[in-house]
């Protein structure tokens, strides 16, 4: 009976720290003394970001467009009123690394971003599958150049888009893909989002779509933000 009840106790311990997951505060505990983090934010560079778009029909990839001349950064499919996939764009954010310390032991980091718009084929609670890769900025240097849609990358995760985020912020969690940024010694950490054909090819459940990211100079209260927690 005893180490029945020990078990117990110990399967409600374990689903306690799992519904934790999703908190926006994060204690850091050591010697069951509470830890505070250091915070470190820095805006994406609008003058850097930018989208790179890829006519589906021809397979002809455009010049790069800054977010300085639009105010935003598209990523996904666009498809017309047919149902057809007639473009797709890749997304592309930069946030200097400056003033994050080089040997800053980093807990937690986050992208978050304003979504002003969302296209999507079906339903807007359908999920809109997407890629965000970590670019090696050393290899491959702002500005953005045409070759950037299809070049190599880091590290990347899965992250999903909605309908229903249109109007909204959405926080994505980059801690490892910043961490390796910061081991490889890059002056910037760049990501670029793109539309993960594969994994909708693979589920018959997801749709198509694309989002459109406020990235106005004027607007900085909805510029794309790099949030970083360290040690």
């Amino acid at each position: 009976m005893k180490k029945l009840y020990s078990l117990v106790i110990a399967t409600l311990l374990a689903l306690a720290l799992v519904g934790c997951g999703d908190e926006d505060h994060h204690d850091y505990h050591h010697d069951d003394v509470v830890v505070t983090p250091t915070i470190f934010e820095i805006l994406s560079a609008p003058t850097l970001d930018g989208d790179i778009t890829k006519n589906l029909t021809t397979g002809v990839i455009g010049p790069p467009t800054t977010a300085t001349n639009t105010g935003s950064v598209f990523a996904g499919v666009e498809v017309n009123q047919a149902g057809v996939s007639i473009s797709e764009s890749r997304g592309f954010l930069i946030f200097p690394l400056g003033r994050l310390p080089a040997n800053a032991s980093i807990q937690f980091a986050s992208i978050s971003i304003f979504v002003n718009n969302v296209s999507f084929v079906t339903s807007p609670t359908a999920p809109i599958p997407f890629l965000l890769d970590s670019v090696d900025t050393i290899l491959f240097p702002p500005p953005l150049a045409s070759s950037d849609f299809n070049e190599a990358f880091r590290t990347s995760r899965s992250v999903n888009f909605f309908g229903t985020d249109a109007g909204t912020f959405v926080e994505i969690n980059v801690t490892n893909l910043l961490a390796d940024a910061q081991r490889g010694l890059l002056p910037d950490f760049e990501v670029r989002l793109l539309f993960d054909q594969v994994g909708f090819s693979k589920d018959p459940t997801i749709t198509r779509g694309r989002i459109e990211i406020d990235d106005s100079p004027s607007s900085s209260s909805r510029a794309p933000l790099l949030r970083v927690e360290y040690f």
